[in-house]
């Protein structure tokens, strides 16, 4: 179910990844900063939670109410989570993924941010 998420993020410049066992989630970083997590809801269906600008959040979260949601267990602003399991096209969690790439990249340093395009 949507397996290809995670070499996705690895594809992505400057992006590592750890499994973090107390959230029992795969967390994919750029600069030290978590911008996608890997889990599961309180219910046990497979969450993405992506860390997104909260415009793009908020029009995901209408246009696919029942299946992106505001961040569980995160910020409700930043944070947008999609069910896995939903019908929401491959396309629509790959700009999630992509705009949650940008926006955290958008967070580091100036300096940090030029070191990462370079790679």
């Amino acid at each position: 179910m949507r397996d290809w998420i995670s070499d996705y993020c690895q594809q992505k410049r400057g992006v590592t990844q750890e499994f973090k066992a107390a959230w029992n989630a795969n967390l994919h970083l750029i600069g030290g900063k978590i911008f996608v997590m890997l889990g599961e809801y309180k219910d046990g269906r497979p969450l993405l939670t992506v860390k997104m600008e909260p415009a793009f959040s908020e029009l995901l979260r209408a246009q696919y109410p029942d299946d992106i949601i505001p961040g569980y267990y995160t910020d409700k602003n930043h944070w947008s989570s999609l069910f896995l399991d939903s019908s929401v096209p491959d396309d629509v969690a790959r700009a999630m993924l992509d705009n949650g790439y940008e926006t955290t990249l958008g967070t580091l340093s100036k300096k940090a941010q030029a070191q990462i395009r370079a790679l």
